[in-house]
């Protein structure tokens, strides 16, 4: 890509992927050797994996340098990967992306331009004008997702139309910055990212993206409802004056 000069960290967190793990790689492995030679890094993560993920990614990665595995035999939940995986990224662009490629690598690389073109935190987004889900979401997850959003909005200030979107790149100094006051592993862990990074006043962008749904997805709304809005809420008094009264262990399952 003309203009990058700069090396690249992608980070893939997987937790028992083995259906869709193959197709990323390749995808992402592909487009970005072909874009950066040897300027970048694909760091896959995997916790707590009970298929066959692991030895997919083991037998994906013999005789690529570039490509980097670490692995947990505990959940760690999707925060708690990529904090792990933010430790050793080499990059001084550093990013993640869904292990089931619903943002394609040539989608990716948009954000990453943006970052050379000044700004400290890109992320891709399903909810500008210029938008391309190609394969949307059910209508009960587009509706979760912008409620989710607007308390976003409410809750942290955050003019964000999609904190969700899973492809999200930043530069170094922002997960320097930020790394050691992250608290959430779970879902909510992008909106604490987000915001933290928003109140040491880094500057955040939202590309437009091409997006795909992935049909295999589930979600139980009956459990993540309650649980989304006490995640938030828990985020929030924790980056309080009465963060005091927030015990840290409660907020890791979030």
């Amino acid at each position: 890509m003309e203009g990058i000069s700069m090396k690249v960290s992608i980070i893939v967190p997987a937790y028992n992927e083995e259906e869709r793990i193959l197709k990323t790689l390749n995808d992402y492995y592909n487009t970005f050797n072909t874009t950066f030679r040897n300027n970048f890094e694909l760091i896959v993560e995997m916790d707590g994996c009970t298929d066959n993920t692991p030895e997919i990614v083991r037998e994906f990665s013999r005789g690529k340098n570039n490509i980097r595995i670490l692995e947990f035999p505990k959940r760690l939940g999707k925060g708690g990967g990529i904090k792990e995986a933010f430790k050793i990224a080499n990059g001084e662009i550093i990013g993640f992306t869904d292990a089931d490629d619903s943002t394609p690598a040539k989608e990716f690389l948009k954000l990453i331009k943006e970052i050379e073109n000044g700004y400290d935190v890109v992320l891709g987004s399903r909810w500008l004008k210029e938008s391309r889900v190609l394969i949307p979401q059910p209508l009960y997850r587009q509706i979760l997702s912008r409620g989710f959003n607007l308390l976003v909005r409410i809750f942290f200030g955050l003019s964000i139309r999609d904190t969700q979107c899973g492809a999200k790149v930043f530069r170094k100094d922002v997960v320097d910055a930020v790394l050691s006051d992250l608290q959430v592993n779970g879902f909510a862990f992008d909106v604490e990212l987000l915001y933290l990074a928003h109140k040491k006043g880094f500057r955040i962008k939202e590309v437009p993206i091409e997006w795909y749904n992935d049909k295999n997805s589930t979600l139980d709304v009956k459990k993540v409802v309650p649980e989304m809005f006490m995640a938030l809420v828990k985020v929030r008094l924790y980056h309080s004056p009465f963060k005091a009264i927030i015990k840290t262990s409660k907020l890791k399952g979030q």
